[in-house]
């Protein structure tokens, strides 16, 4: 059976194994520097989505992407297409609804944009709330940052947006969409703030402040992606479908577990 939800039939979704695993990826459609295109988080996204079913055939669906996210903050870069995020939180959920009705009881919200995450938590907890499913929300390089301090060429922020680890992933999956020779390195890491700084591999800070993107990046990029190349971005995205996989198996192996009604 495919892997791929969009190409079942609706008898084959009434006889799948609902033990599966469904992945939703939700990413967006953004500026990512005079470097790269718009749909870096939708292809990086999909890219680990897919590497999973590749890894874990029986034990996965994938589904159609959800391509616009919660990123009204990057609106000064023309092409943005921002959702409120009361209004991505109710659809999303409405997906995961879908689901439990046709008898999945197993969701993954895979994250590929920073600022969806929040939405994607609430969306996750409405829906075992709501539905009594296992929901879980993961942005996929929060699974990894021990693996992406291991390869990563940038100092502490060079990866925060459209750095070196979306780069040289997207260089690694399609050389000819990126031009690195249009980058520059911006990265804004302040060595004597204990909370502000911002890196995807864990080391940025407690604490969030998500200011306009234009007030920060005079063109959209945050970190270093000069120092990107697809050798490395193809064992970033390696070790992305690894993790992504491992938490795809404990999801597995979770308990459905009955509420105790105590009124």
């Amino acid at each position: 059976m495919t892997t791929t939800y969009g190409h079942l039939t609706w008898e084959d979704v009434r006889d799948a194994d609902k033990n599966r695993v469904v992945i939703l990826n939700v990413s967006a459609t953004e500026d990512h520097g005079p470097h790269m295109p718009l749909d870096t988080d939708t292809v990086l996204g999909m890219a680990v989505a897919e590497g999973v079913a590749r890894s874990a055939p029986e034990e996965v669906f994938v589904m159609p992407p959800v391509p616009y996210g919660f990123n009204e903050h990057h609106k000064d870069f023309p092409g943005v297409i921002w959702i409120q995020p009361e209004t991505l939180i109710a659809f999303v959920t409405d997906i995961t609804k879908s689901l439990a009705h046709h008898g999945f009881r197993r969701i993954l919200l895979l994250n590929s944009h920073g600022s969806n995450h929040p939405c994607l938590d609430l969306a996750a907890r409405k829906t075992v709330i709501e539905t009594g499913i296992i929901c879980v929300s993961a942005s996929y390089w929060n699974l990894m940052s021990a693996r992406i301090n291991e390869i990563r060429k940038s100092e502490i922020g060079g990866i925060a947006h459209a750095g070196e680890f979306e780069a040289a992933m997207y260089m690694h999956l399609h050389p000819d969409r990126v031009h690195i020779e249009k980058s520059v390195t911006q990265n804004l890491h302040d060595p004597k703030s204990k909370f502000f700084n911002l890196d995807l591999a864990g080391k940025g800070g407690g604490a969030m402040l998500m200011r306009w993107w234009s007030e920060q990046s005079p063109d959209g990029t945050m970190g270093d992606p000069t120092v990107a190349d697809p050798e490395t971005g193809k064992r970033f995205l390696e070790a992305a479908i690894e993790e992504t996989t491992a938490l795809v198996r404990e999801i597995r192996a979770l308990p459905i577990l009955s509420r105790r009604d105590h009124h």
